[in-house]
């Protein structure tokens, strides 16, 4: 069996040095929640996703290391906007994982469903 692509993202982060990851587990992120669950990576769960945001962008900046916050899809994702923009206007190495429906659901006004590239695309290097 081939490996999945939750497990090639977390092997990736552990490798660029992250030692903890903010957020709230939902749906979308049952995979990468599972794989983080085998690494050395600590989940740290928090109430909402803005904190999470914050709390990633406070570890970077004080630890001078990439840290993660991650999330579940729609909605949920659009909360870490506030955090990520500071964490942007600090020089703050935090990365977002932000899911996304399941690709069957696209195009049909799923309730999840949220386009982040127009709200991210002024902080992030790579919005899609």
């Amino acid at each position: 069996m081939g490996r999945l692509v939750a497990d090639i993202i977390v092997e990736t982060l552990q490798n660029a040095g992250v030692k903890h990851c903010y957020g709230i587990v939902g749906d979308t992120l049952n995979l990468i929640a599972r794989s983080l669950e085998k690494s050395e990576i600590e989940w740290v769960s928090v109430r909402h996703e803005e904190a999470g945001a914050f709390a990633a962008q406070a570890e970077a900046q004080a630890a001078d290391r990439l840290t993660a916050v991650a999330g579940s899809c729609g909605p949920g994702s659009l909360q870490f906007i506030n955090g990520i923009f500071e964490a942007n206007r600090n020089r703050a190495p935090v990365i977002l994982i932000a899911s996304q429906i399941v690709r069957d659901e696209l195009g049909f006004d799923f309730i999840q469903r949220w386009t982040s590239g127009r709200s991210t695309r002024t902080v992030a290097s790579s919005a899609t």
